[in-house]
């Protein structure tokens, strides 16, 4: 149960002063703040404990759903130069075919100059966001103390442009504009660029609005990471330049589906002349329905079949004892509710379906 301790026997060996205790964490997409575990050494036999016996464990909460095609690779910046790689890819499969929500972690940064670092991502339908540019400052971040930073939309706070980096979870956060064109095969802006402000229009998010945005969009296929240092002279890789900064843990990505269930299609059954057809059949089928739902026209001939699920492909099809239609049924995918879902039958005939 939750504070309960849970005991584990240490065996160190005749004159070693240290050992490696591994801790299962489960990954899970329900994004927390940091948490904490605290640790205690006990119960010694034949050896006597030194005068620290308690630690604490900080586990910080970051998007590992998936994570880059080989994991943990480092992402080396070099002065004025692309990273290597370049780019890092994520290939995403088995995620939910809607994204209601996403974050991004970049792991174990460290640089000489963070001010430097550019880091555009590009998604499966080709969006352009820049995740991060122009922060952080002057302030290195040591190879020693590396820090990782977790991107989303409802981060508590953004990165600073003049504060030295440290890890924690952030609104994407760029505080120069424009953001100049990435060397190739990167795309050439312009790019989404979320801006230095806490608060930004839905545009700038990474939900954004369509076609820019990832929001609603099938996350499913290949994102690709493009870093670089711009050090205001920018130039292509050059294997023989010092490393300056380093993602050195790799980066990691996590979707999480559409939160409205209770989504609806509707629309009008007309005839070819306008007129509303009052008492057509309409039925929705789909893999997430137990059976179909029959719902049948009203007034003016307007129909809605409410209870849908966002994300979810449905099957809709009309049909009428006294109406033709040369397309009796149409295939909707969900992203929100539909209110356009209309068909046409030819006026006039007695042809039954």
């Amino acid at each position: 149960m939750p504070g309960s301790p849970l005991p584990r026997t240490i065996n160190f060996g005749a004159n070693v002063g240290t050992q490696t205790v591994l801790i299962n964490i489960c990954g899970e997409t329900t994004p927390e703040t940091p948490e904490t575990l605290n640790l205690a050494l006990s119960g010694a036999t034949n050896a006597n404990l030194g005068t620290q016996t308690t630690a604490v464990l900080n586990i910080n909460d970051t998007a590992s759903q998936f994570l880059s095609v080989i994991p943990h690779q480092p992402i080396d910046m070099t002065l004025g130069s692309a990273a290597t790689p370049y780019s890092s890819d994520i290939v995403v499969a088995g995620a939910p075919n809607i994204i209601g929500g996403m974050r991004v972690t970049l792991y174990d940064i460290w640089h000489d100059n963070p001010d430097n670092i550019d880091v555009l991502l590009v998604g499966p339908q080709g969006q352009k966001y820049i995740l991060m540019a122009d922060v952080g400052g002057p302030f290195a971040v040591g190879l020693g103390a590396p820090v990782t930073l977790t991107f989303s939309d409802i981060a508590p706070v953004a990165l600073d442009d003049s504060a030295t980096l440290a890890t924690g979870h952030f609104r994407p956060t760029s505080c120069e504009t424009p953001v100049l064109n990435f060397f190739g095969p990167a795309p050439v802006g312009p790019y989404v660029e979320p801006g230095c402000a806490f608060v930004r229009p839905p545009s700038k998010t990474l939900f954004g609005t369509p076609p820019t945005g990832f929001g609603m969009t099938n996350p499913n296929g290949t994102w690709k990471l493009f870093v670089r240092d711009d050090n205001g002279s920018l130039r292509p890789v050059e294997a023989a330049q010092t490393v300056v900064g380093s993602i050195s843990g790799g980066w990691g990505l996590e979707f999480l589906a559409p939160t409205a269930a209770d989504v609806s299609i509707g629309g009008r059954v007309l005839t070819d002349t306008g007129r509303g057809i009052r008492g057509a059949f309409v039925t929705v089928t789909g893999n997430s329905l137990v059976s179909p739902i029959n719902v049948t026209t009203g007034v003016n001939g307007r129909y809605t079949v409410p209870g849908l699920t966002a994300g979810e492909t449905y099957v809709v099809t009309v049909r009428s004892r006294r109406f033709f239609f040369d397309q009796p049924s149409r295939v909707i995918t969900l992203n929100d509710n539909v209110t356009d879902a209309d068909f046409i039958g030819s006026s006039g005939t007695s042809r039954e379906q």
